[in-house]
């Protein structure tokens, strides 16, 4: 997901997903950097904004890349497990205000179009199933606009359940790209799928759901999950893609009996070549668990528990601390040692899984728990599932990514104090670096993967805070510490004074 942070309303900075762009805007200018040098640059081009878009600027958002055919069939003949695709370099990037968006393209900042005279109150813009097309979300739940800016035409969906950015009120199928999107318009749910650019209605369904809390595609466009308030208890309602109840998911059967507390968020396991069809759904519930669901027919194979069993077989649990050099580092840890201590800014914070993340081919699931939020559980979804590892840290966990094609983890914790990139690798010990940027005194720190990286180059990611984002990869030195290779700073390449170097901890 593309990333985009705001400090004090002067500078925005936006990732795209697939970590090929980076577009940072402060004092009125709009600066574009690539990941992969261009005419052996990382710098591309600046441009002034016009007023009065520069100074009320509140989106920006970078389109994904499109796919050749070729390369899209070639990344099939590799199961999808082969990266990166060849992509194309036609990305747009927005830049809205409430009232008003432009777009330009991104490698060159040639102006596209613009959308004048919007509605105002608009809390959430990005691009639709194209870079052609630019999806608006208006405040109150009123409506969501879709403007083609080929056709300069425009279309209205009246009263969407959810308006704010971060929610999962509506999904693209992929590949084909027909739109699913929960409505509201009085009482009862609704789940409306429309053709793809066209946006006619395909089907409209009435849920039945006290209070439908979100919708996801699976990864082959075949299944559509919706899910009901926590206080509804555990109920998942599955749809085929155009709109046919197929299942309902309550719950293992052993549970009926127990008061259950509901679901707070799913994930569908990535397609493969092993599994070239969604195969897996897990639900992380309120309680603490993970229930992982079969899609033949969609019940619950297996219970994964956030607590932590003591026996001949433990995994490595690493926790991090500070080296007698004052450094900080990864260090084993015993069982009974490392879930004592819990973190120290946990309180108050809403029991409940609250992430899951698969890694690239479904082999490993990463999750973290509110009860302890401080730590990273590493399953290993083989038969039979077990714990691979876990990393406790000392404040909470902000971020985490998996790597495009590596079994590589990266993380981001809220530390104030030190700005700094945790890495677990399945081969290696894990490590920590530091990353040379100021520090946020909110731990406000996201990470993005580079997919675009050469299979014979360094596994690159871009380090995010408010005001900066800085390029890099981790290397393991000989001392067994993790150090930081910088190869690009937005905020020194906006002056053309980029200086490599190796940082630690």
């Amino acid at each position: 997901m593309a990333s985009q942070t705001r400090n004090g309303g002067s500078t925005l900075i936006s990732i795209s997903r697939s970590g090929d762009y980076v577009v940072r805007i402060r004092d009125k200018e709009i600066a574009v950097h690539s990941a992969i040098p261009i005419e052996g640059t990382r710098f591309l081009q600046s441009s002034k904004l016009s007023e009065p878009l520069a100074t009320q600027l509140k989106f920006v958002k970078i389109s994904q890349p499109d796919v050749s055919e070729e390369s899209e069939n070639k990344g099939n003949d590799n199961g999808g497990d082969e990266y990166p695709l060849e992509l194309t370099s036609q990305q747009r990037v927005i830049c809205g205000s409430e009232n008003r968006i432009s777009v330009w393209q991104i490698n060159s900042l040639e102006w596209h179009a613009n959308i004048e005279n919007i509605e105002p109150s608009v809390t959430s813009v990005d691009f639709g199933a194209r870079d052609d097309e630019v999806l608006l979300f208006h405040a109150w739940s009123s409506k969501a606009t879709i403007f083609n800016l080929d056709s300069a035409r425009s279309l209205v969906i009246k009263s969407p359940k959810f308006c704010n950015p971060s929610s999962q009120g509506h999904g693209y199928r992929p590949r084909t790209r027909q739109l699913a999107i929960l409505l509201k318009p009085e009482a009862t749910d609704l789940l409306t799928i429309h053709e793809a650019y066209s946006y006619e209605v395909i089907t409209k369904v009435v849920l039945p759901t006290v209070d439908a809390q979100g919708l996801k595609w699976s990864p082959d466009g075949r299944w559509i999950a919706v899910w009901d308030v926590p206080s509804n208890g555990t109920k998942i309602l599955i749809y085929t893609a155009d709109g046919q109840l197929f299942r309902t998911y309550s719950g293992p059967k052993e549970m009926e009996s127990v008061h259950d507390l509901g679901i707070k968020c799913i994930e569908w396991a990535p397609l493969t070549r092993r599994n070239p069809n969604s195969e897996l759904l897990v639900v992380g519930k309120y309680d603490g668990t993970v229930e992982l669901l079969n899609t033949r027919t969609f019940t619950c194979s297996t219970t994964l528990s956030h607590t932590f069993q003591i026996d001949t077989q433990s995994p490595m649990i690493w926790r991090e601390r500070m080296s007698p050099e004052g450094k900080l580092e990864y260090a084993e840890a015993s069982s009974s040692s490392a879930f004592t201590t819990a973190s120290s800014d946990s309180s108050n914070l809403p029991r409940g899984v609250s992430t899951l993340n698969f890694s690239h081919n479904g082999e490993f699931l990463a999750t973290i728990d509110q009860t302890r939020p401080n730590i990273v559980w590493i399953w290993s979804l083989g038969n039979p599932i077990t714990l691979e590892s876990a990393l406790v840290h000392d404040h909470n966990v902000r971020n985490i990514s998996w790597h495009p094609r590596a079994q590589e983890l990266l993380i981001t914790t809220s530390n104030g104090t030190f700005a700094v990139a945790h890495v677990w690798s399945l081969d290696r010990n894990p490590v920590i670096a530091g990353i040379p940027v100021g520090r946020s005194e909110a731990g406000r720190y996201d990470v993005t993967w580079v997919i675009a990286t050469a299979r014979d180059e360094p596994e690159t990611f871009w380090f995010c805070t408010p005001d900066d984002a800085v390029l890099g990869h981790v290397t393991v030195g000989n001392d067994g510490h993790g150090y930081f290779n910088m190869l690009h700073s937005v905020s020194k390449g906006d002056l053309m004074a980029n200086i490599a170097g190796n940082y630690q901890a």
